[in-house]
């Protein structure tokens, strides 16, 4: 038997006050004078007598009625196999407290974070002090609280806890619950989740199953059940061929998270902290919206932007970030043994050139390669390579190394034991390893796959239509095992591939440009491919990247040297200094995690050398809660319980643990008892009235 309000038990001593009223009204007898008839002296006696055993009985009654009262306040719960008098076991309790963005949802009474804040600060009060706690609050991975026992402290770090910008990972914060009570055995194993139920993340958890065995589980409940939200959802840009004063159009993905719908719902484009279109837009309940908003960069250079909807009870979604790298000037060398090698690349360059005023076009031969040629060139495009002297395959090494960029056609007659031993090894790790194929057999067709995965540069360019594919009689089987191609045949071969070669990059092709191999050079896509790889190549390689709150940043600096001091800007205004990492290929500078969305800036000596976008993780905006049948399902019904925003916490979770409480049982008695009490206090008095009557 266990009580669950135990200070109420002082009431018991209530139950004396009817023994004390019975004693202090009773005074001392005094005779008094009457007739001398022994028959009434008889019925005095019997009637005393059962008047005595009467006010006795309702003495009892009225004692064990107050009794019964005090014991319903001071709640017993009895436990089956708990025995009587004992506490209960004590018990390993870990507290998960969501900080996931969407628990910064706006509601009337103010946050959902500060009501499940406020509910792990009032079960602290709910443990005894034996009890072992943890506080574990999570979002992108669960950080326990450190308070070495102190329960005062460790409430007033809860109190100062805020929400986080990310999004909510439930299968670390579990397992960082499992692994706390897997570590005291003894002790029964109590988890609380506190998170606003949001979708995202459950399905993970799902595919999982036996989590926390033996352990009881609560769950808080937001208690709302719709929680509309609008968000921007993506934001899409094509920068191949952006340039200052050239109009841009990025594509805009909004959603409507809600029943209910957003008509005139407003939409922003920022750029340079400058708004450059405003639009209003129905969306439909449930809806998503690709919305194209035209801008026009006014320089060259990094620039951010971002797209924002009006404001609604979820801020942080409600914008999206972006950044712009336009280059200035783009000076392509284009190489041959022969002028005819150089021929389809220097005509697809030069169409390229009416549409793309940055590009620059030198046309040159392999017998002129010096360091003056390349002296100012960003892209080198190799034409129908066969080999070169050691003194210009060091040069092309320097080159790429300094940050130069490299484009390679082999030769239909390429010497591979050159290509094998003295070009690659020295610009990434890739092999040519023999010709699959036969030139000039139809029977050899391959064309680029459309279906197979490829790189987002090529997004619209291959199709599956047959008369706008090349044909590949031949090609050469590249190797390069720590590359992901570019592009793909349609048996998966490589097409193309890119690697480093420390500041510089380096695309090879798997065919020549032979009429013999292939016709890519008649095809249409020949020439926005060059461009697209010519524009690739000339920017930096993040340049198009973005982020989610709570990732791991490398950003490759281009002309920075690795002992160069680098200073991290947050978009609030904080600033961290971090250092650079080496790998086999390159080496980047880290940021091991990134809090806050916006424009994050990268400063060395007070010059803006990078810029990047983080945003936060757009999965997190699905505020549906849960519903309760699939939480029931993974931890089960029988050890689930779930905490109503009006529950009184301890109520629940002492009467939960320590079995079914008899308060209604005692005050039902108490009624029973007050029942007989009136029936005994008024029969006297009937009795008493019927024998006057009788005499």
């Amino acid at each position: 038997m266990q009580f669950l309000n135990p200070l109420a038990l002082v009431g018991l001593a209530a139950a004396l006050i009817p023994l004390a009223i019975h004693l202090l009204h009773r005074g001392p007898s005094r005779p008094q004078p009457f007739s001398n008839l022994e028959f009434l002296r008889r019925l005095h006696h019997r009637r005393m007598r059962r008047l005595r055993l009467r006010q006795w009985l309702i003495l009892l009654v009225r004692t064990l009625i107050i009794a019964l009262i005090a014991l319903a306040l001071a709640r017993p719960a009895h436990q089956a196999g708990a025995g009587w008098g004992g506490g209960a076991a004590p018990v390993a309790a870990a507290v998960l407290l969501d900080r996931s963005y969407s628990t910064a949802f706006r509601q009337p009474g103010g946050l959902i974070f500060e009501q499940l804040r406020a509910r792990a600060a009032a079960l602290l009060e709910v443990f005894a002090a034996r009890d072992e706690v943890a506080v574990i609050p999570f979002a992108g991975q669960p950080l326990p609280l450190a308070a070495g026992g102190d329960r005062g402290l460790l409430a007033q770090q809860v109190r100062e806890l805020l929400p986080t910008q990310e999004a909510t990972d439930l299968e670390q914060a579990l397992q960082a619950a499992a692994d706390f009570s897997a570590a005291r055995p003894g002790l029964a194993a109590e988890v609380f989740l506190l998170t606003d139920l949001a979708q995202y993340n459950w399905d993970q958890v799902e595919e999982k199953q036996g989590w926390l065995p033996g352990a009881r589980i609560y769950i808080a409940d937001p208690g709302i059940a719709e929680r509309g939200n609008l968000c921007v959802d993506q934001v899409r840009l094509e920068t191949w061929l952006a340039d200052p004063g050239k109009r841009l159009t990025p594509r805009v993905r909004l959603a409507n998270i809600s029943p209910q719908p957003a008509p005139q719902t407003s939409v922003d484009l920022y750029l340079d902290n400058e708004r450059v279109r405003h639009q209003e837009v129905d969306l439909a309940a449930g809806a998503q919206l690709d919305l194209d908003l035209a801008m026009t960069p006014r320089r060259a250079g990094l620039m951010g932007g971002h797209v924002e909807v009006q404001d609604d009870a979820l801020a942080l979604d409600n914008r999206r970030y972006f950044t712009l790298c336009l280059p200035d000037s783009i000076r392509v060398l284009v190489l041959g043994h022969q002028p005819e090698d150089t021929y389809y690349p220097r005509r697809a360059l030069s169409a390229s050139i009416q549409a793309d005023p940055a590009l620059s076009l030198r046309v040159g031969l392999f017998s002129e390669l010096e360091p003056a040629l390349l002296q100012g060139v960003q892209v080198a495009l190799l034409c129908n390579l066969q080999r070169l002297s050691p003194e210009q395959t060091a040069l092309l090494q320097d080159f790429a190394s300094r940050g130069g960029n490299l484009i390679l056609f082999p030769s239909h007659r390429a010497d591979l034991n050159f290509y094998n031993r003295y070009l690659l090894p020295g610009l990434f790790p890739a092999q040519i390893k023999g010709v699959l194929g036969r030139p000039g057999e139809a029977s050899a067709f391959q064309p680029f796959s459309a279906d197979l995965p490829h790189h987002p540069l090529f997004d619209g360019l291959l199709t599956s239509i047959p008369d706008d594919q090349p044909r590949f009689q031949a090609f050469f089987e590249l190797a390069a095992a720590r590359q992901e191609p570019l592009i793909r045949f349609a048996d998966g071969q490589p097409a193309l591939v890119e690697g480093w070669r420390e500041e510089g990059r380096v695309i090879l092709f798997a065919i020549p440009l032979s009429l013999e191999w292939n016709d890519l050079p008649l095809k249409g896509l020949f020439v926005p491919l060059l461009h697209r790889l010519v524009r690739h190549l000339s920017l930096p390689p993040d340049h198009d990247r973005a982020y989610l709150v709570g990732q791991t940043v490398r950003r490759h600096l281009r002309d920075v040297p690795i002992e160069s001091s680098i200073q991290a800007e947050a978009p609030s205004g904080r600033k961290q200094w971090i250092s650079a990492e080496q790998t086999a290929d390159l080496y980047y500078w880290k940021i091991p995690r990134v809090e806050e969305a916006g424009l994050w800036r990268l400063w060395k000596d007070g010059e803006l050398v990078d810029l990047f976008a983080v945003n936060p993780d757009p999965r997190e905006a699905d505020l549906t809660p849960v519903p309760r049948e699939r939480l029931l399902r993974l931890f089960g019904p029988e050890r689930t319980r779930f905490i109503q925003p009006q529950d009184e916490l301890r109520a629940l979770v002492l009467g939960n643990r320590y079995g079914r409480e008899l308060w209604r049982e005692c005050l039902a008695l108490a009624l029973a008892l007050l029942l007989a009490e009136l029936w005994l206090a008024r029969a006297p008095r009937r009795s008493s009235g019927g024998a006057g009557r009788e005499g």
